[in-house]
C-alpha cells in the first residue's frame, strides 16, 4: 500500500476515534440517567427503552473499535 492510501486510512482512524469517543460519552450519560432512575422506573417501558439504547450504544462503540482494528490490519 502506498503512502497516500496509508495517510487516508490514518485519517479515517482519527475520525473513527473521535466518533467512538462521542458515542462513549453519550453512552455514559445515558447509563448515568438510567442508574439515577428509581427502581420502579427502571423496569418501566421508559427504563427498558433506555437499556436498549445503552446496549445499542455499547455495540456501536465496539463496532467502531473493530473498524479501526481492520483498517490498521489493512496497512500492516
Amino acid at each position: 500500500m502506498n503512502a497516500e492510501r496509508r495517510k487516508r486510512i490514518a485519517s479515517l482512524c482519527d475520525k473513527i476515534e473521535e466518533l467512538q469517543a462521542e458515542i462513549e460519552a453519550i453512552l455514559e450519560e445515558e447509563q448515568e440517567c438510567f442508574d439515577n432512575l428509581p427502581e420502579s422506573l427502571q423496569s418501566s417501558e421508559r427504563g427498558e427503552q433506555m437499556e436498549t439504547a445503552i446496549e445499542s450504544l455499547e455495540s456501536a462503540a465496539d463496532s467502531m473499535n473493530d473498524a479501526m482494528e481492520h483498517l490498521q490490519e489493512a496497512v500492516g
